[in-house]
């Protein structure tokens, strides 16, 4: 076999292979650290993709590689360190397309030459981020596992038998150090003495390798100077020997010195409770697991023992009997039970016996009452209950610092619930308003001592039912010490004294007797004109004629001897809102007015009856059937009503037509005066024009004016006659396309009869079906309006839909009422639809529509005739019309001299703004705007000499516009000019920054006069 010799160039390729395929990153730097060669995995860890942008750099200027390892290298150490490698730092360094933060191993073997100096060095390099950041989370998860058993109180322990040395985990023995062993004599030191052996023993199971699992609780020591600790610690075998015997024991220690703390807390409560608790375990021969000090006194009950040891066995089985089922069942036992001791003594007991739980664990609890002592209270309670019956009285405590009163023995007598007059404010008001005031005051001066007795006697209603008796209250004032504080109560009783009251006050009774007899009969007597009765204030009825003189009751409804609420109501106590009760309560006459069933209304007026003691001693009522004055008093409130609202119908109706008739108005005697000076034919042909429109439009309002002023007065006769109105209704269609002059809007009609001979009047029918259309026509600013007609059952339906801005609906309870427009800038009276349902209505017919905003509206007529049709198969004739003319933003020349000034012209009516055009625009440049919030911007940009301003336009009226305007010029003049003459308009004008006002229709003299007033003040004649 032949050995071949390999080239240079061979094993430089061989090595290239060996350093391409490495699965490390390989770097070699020269001596002086600046970089020669990289593999392409070190092109990858450094984020590099063309070598040449790694080759060159130096390694002592990489910020990333720590001083003291480049020290080491500069020293030719051979090294290895573990780098945090932040890439955002590196990009200062060299390109790279990584950036964060990463981990590299790297080792550095230096490499010298044959004089032992520094040849190169070569870093073998490797990522080692994936297990650092493993290494971290697995250090977070102890160093949280530590933190957790730390709060939780809970140690790990480790032994080994073969050492018997304890390894622990949060540990305070070991100063919390896990590697600090402790040993057996460790623990014996800080277990308590008492606790030791039963520890010792389990340890030497433990040393003997037994398989068990271990639960013990001790007292422990956790440090030199610490109280002693009550702890559960839990074992179990972890790790056996070859022989099978246990060699290590793992478990944890809890501390529970704060549960113990609690449960010693616990027993301290039970054992300071003067009453006999103990809790047996059913389960365990019903032997007590705890006994209190009360019980142990009383029965001789230890813990451990059985009922047994204290009852003999017939006493024994019979308790059991219960507790057997209170323990089976779950129900509680409440009763009485005899116990004879076995030395000898009895008690009458009650007792309650129910069940609790330790854990899992269910546990029979036992609580006893001496009944002997519970009978001796209740004789003495029976006793003071009696007495306290007997003489009408009761007990009370009052706490001033809290103003609060609580009532003792007796007050349950008087039928109140105590807390609606818990306080000494609420029991005042329950004293008579004569003796409340004194009532109060001898109280506060009894409080201004530390030690004095209250006595008074005073009217009150206790009883809550507006009835006041007499008490006599005695109290005692005393000062003790709560809370370091001072503490002041007053006790007492209150006797009732109604009945020597009563007794004293007999005599005048009688000797008014024949007073009252006669002051009942003259009331009777004064009112006999109405159903009368008298009441006493216990609400019975001792006399009534209400029977007799009103028909709206029936007999029953007040029956003598009865009470008034049980025959009039069939109720058991008073109305809620009973006249009687309110006249108990205000002294005062008070009246009521109720419906019967039978819709007659009655008033009841209810008159007091005082005695000679001024109480109330009975109440006069008096029964009034007032359907017939309520129904007058209803028909002149909504008489007034109406003749409120004409009027404001009248008001909104003149300031209305005073604008809508001097708009045309102003066009027609405007262009009318331009047209005497015109020379030119053109001008002419279209003031001519425009005059024609507005004529229109004035007669137009005028007649709508009068046709509804006629119908409404029922003078207008309709005058029907027979004609085809198929026919007649393609010429209104025809007339109809005239008025149509948006070239965005298109008009239907839809005929569908060849012959619809009708019975109706013609002009009215023409009429109906032009308001629809024009009012369509106002309100459609694109898409298409539809005019038709169709049988129906009860005759003719004329109908007009759009697909215009329709109607919202808060303005659809509007539409068909006089004076009414939905769009206030819209020409017109308003009177339109209202005329169209006079008209239908006239005619024996119906008028309605359907509307939805932004989607258009249908209005429809349906006229009452008889129609005889003829189909046609073509019934759609689309009518459409272009017309309109640009918006005229600025007129007059632009390039004129400077001596011109500018005018800002306000107004959203074309014609109006033509005829102030036509005026104006040879002396001055004129600017238009078609509402105010043009108008506040133009002001804005332009430079402008004066504003001629419309009150009344869309989107910004003149009012607000002159006022945004007043906020950031105050020099610049503004010229009302508007259709609204009243003296309020003008005055609303010069308030909101208005120089001057001028009223349509428009005078030129005037006109110029004013402009000359405040563009050329130097040219007016003094």
């Amino acid at each position: 076999m032949n050995k071949q010799t390999s080239t240079p160039s061979q094993i430089h390729r061989l090595q290239q292979t060996i350093y391409e395929n490495l699965p490390v990153g390989m770097e070699l730097y020269d001596g002086d650290g600046y970089l020669i060669e990289i593999n392409s995995v070190g092109l990858k860890m450094m984020g590099v993709k063309d070598k040449q942008d790694m080759l060159g750099i130096n390694i002592f200027e990489n910020p990333n590689i720590p001083v003291e390892m480049k020290r080491r290298l500069r020293a030719g150490e051979n090294i290895r360190f573990t780098v945090k490698y932040d890439f955002d730092l590196a990009k200062a360094h060299y390109p790279t397309v990584l950036s964060g933060i990463s981990y590299f191993e790297i080792t550095v073997s230096v490499v010298l030459d044959e004089n032992k100096e520094i040849d190169k060095f070569l870093f073998i390099a490797q990522d080692v981020t994936e297990a650092v950041h493993t290494q971290e989370i697995l250090r977070q998860s102890k160093q949280k596992t530590a933190l957790a058993m730390q709060a939780a109180e809970v140690m790990l322990w480790e032994f080994d038998v073969r050492t018997r040395l304890f390894y622990a985990e949060n540990e305070p023995l070991n100063g919390y150090d896990p590697t600090q062993a402790l040993t057996i004599e460790d623990y014996k030191k800080q277990i308590h003495p008492e606790d030791w052996k039963k520890a010792e023993i389990i340890l030497l199971d433990m040393l003997s390798g037994c398989d068990c699992l271990y639960e013990i609780d001790f007292r422990i020591r956790l440090s030199d100077t610490s109280e002693w600790q009550y702890c559960k610690l839990n074992c179990t075998p972890y790790e056996r020997g070859t022989d099978g015997k246990v060699i290590k024991y793992v478990g944890f220690r809890k501390n529970n010195t704060e549960l113990q703390r609690r449960k010693l807390l616990q027993e301290n409560i039970l054992n300071s409770i003067p009453l006999p608790i103990h809790i047996k375990d059913v389960e365990d021969d019903f032997r007590y697991v705890f006994c209190n000090e009360e019980s142990m006194r009383m029965f001789g009950t230890h813990e451990g023992e059985t009922v047994c040891s204290v009852l003999d066995s017939e006493q024994a089985e019979r308790m059991q009997k219960t507790d057997l089922e209170v323990f089976t069942t779950g129900k509680p036992y409440f009763g009485v039970e005899r116990i004879i001791l076995k030395d000898g003594r009895s008690y009458d007991t009650i007792v309650r016996k129910n069940i609790i739980y330790d854990g899992t664990k269910r546990l029979l609890l036992n609580i006893r009452w001496d009944q002997k002592l519970q009978n001796d209270l209740k004789r003495r309670a029976k006793v003071l209950s009696m007495s306290m019956e007997v003489m009408n009285a009761y007990t009370w405590f009052y706490e001033p610092s809290k103003q609060r009163v609580s009532f003792g023995e007796g007050f349950d007598k008087i039928g109140r619930n105590a807390l609606e007059i818990n306080s000494f404010e609420k029991f005042a008001e329950c004293v008579h308003p004569d003796d409340r005031q004194r009532f109060v005051d001898t109280m506060d001066a009894v409080l201004k001592q530390d030690s004095g007795e209250w006595d008074i006697e005073y009217r009150a209603d206790l009883r809550g039912n507006g009835n006041y008796e007499w008490w006599k209250t005695r109290g005692v004032l005393e000062t003790s010490i709560l809370n370091d504080h001072p503490y002041q109560y007053v006790s007492g009783m209150s006797i009732s004294i109604e009945s020597y009251k009563q007794t004293e006050l007999t005599l005048l009774k009688n000797k008014e007797k024949l007073n009252k007899l006669i002051r009942q009969n003259e009331l009777v007597l004064n009112n006999t004109n109405s159903g009368l009765a008298y009441i006493t204030t216990d609400y019975v009825v001792q006399w009534e004629n209400v029977s007799v003189c009103s028909s709206s009751l029936s007999f029953e409804a007040y029956k003598r001897g009865e009470c008034c609420y049980k025959s009039a109501h069939n109720r058991t106590s008073p109305c809620d809102n009973c006249v009687l009760s309110k006249v108990l309560v205000s002294r005062q006459m008070e009246k009521i007015k109720f419906h019967l069933e039978n819709n007659r209304i009655v008033e009841v007026l209810a008159t007091p009856v005082f005695n000679e003691s001024e109480e109330i001693d009975g109440i006069v009522i008096r029964v009034d059937d007032i359907t017939d004055r309520e129904r007058m008093i209803e028909e002149l409130r909504q008489a007034k009503l109406l003749a409120e609202q004409s009027d404001k119908l009248k008001s909104a109706f003149l300031a209305n037509m005073s604008h809508e008739i001097r708009t045309p108005l102003n066009a027609i005697v405007g262009f009318s005066d331009l047209l005497m000076n015109s020379e030119e034919q053109g001008d002419k042909e279209e003031y001519m024009q425009i005059i024609n429109t507005n004529n229109e439009l004035l007669l137009k309002l005028i007649n709508d004016i009068l046709d509804l002023s006629k119908l409404e007065s029922g003078s207008v006769e309709l005058k029907y006659e027979e004609f085809d109105l198929a026919e007649y209704f393609d010429s209104m269609a025809s007339s109809m396309k005239q008025r149509v002059t948006n070239p965005k809007v298109q008009l239907v009609a839809v005929n569908p009869y060849s012959v619809c001979r009708v019975r109706l009047d013609k002009n009215r029918v023409a009429q109906v079906v032009t308001n629809y259309v024009t009012n369509a026509i106002k309100y459609t600013p694109q898409g298409t309006i539809e005019m038709g007609y169709e049988v129906v059952d009860a005759g003719i339906r004329l109908y007009v839909r759009d697909t215009g801005i329709g109607i919202p609906e808060e303005k659809k309870r509007k539409v068909f009422h006089r004076f009414e427009k939905l769009d206030e800038f819209a020409q017109g009276t308003g009177l339109g639809l209202s005329i169209c349902k006079a008209i239908t209505e006239s005619m024996g017919g119906s008028v309605g529509f359907e509307s939805e905003y932004s989607r258009g509206s249908l209005f429809w007529a349906v006229l009452p005739c008889d129609p005889e049709v003829q189909m046609r198969r073509e019934s759609n004739i689309a009518i459409g019309q272009n017309a309109g003319k640009d918006d005229l933003i600025r007129s007059g020349n632009q390039h004129s001299a400077l001596d011109r000034k500018t005018v800002l012209v306000v107004e959203d009516i074309s014609s109006n703004y033509l005829l102030i055009s036509a005026m104006l625009s040879k002396h001055y440049n004129l600017l238009h705007a078609v509402n105010g919030e043009q108008a506040v911007a133009m002001v804005k940009e332009y430079k402008i000499d004066l504003l001629l301003m419309d009150m009344k336009m869309p989107v910004m009226d003149g009012l607000t516009a002159t006022a945004e305007i007043r906020k950031f010029d105050t020099n610049i003049p503004i010229v009302a000019l508007t259709a609204h003459a009243f003296e309020s308009d003008k005055v609303a004008a010069l308030k909101s920054g208005c120089n001057d006002y001028l009223v349509k229709p428009v005078d030129k003299a005037r006109l110029m006069s004013v402009l000359r007033k405040y563009c050329h003040p130097s040219t007016l004649v003094l």
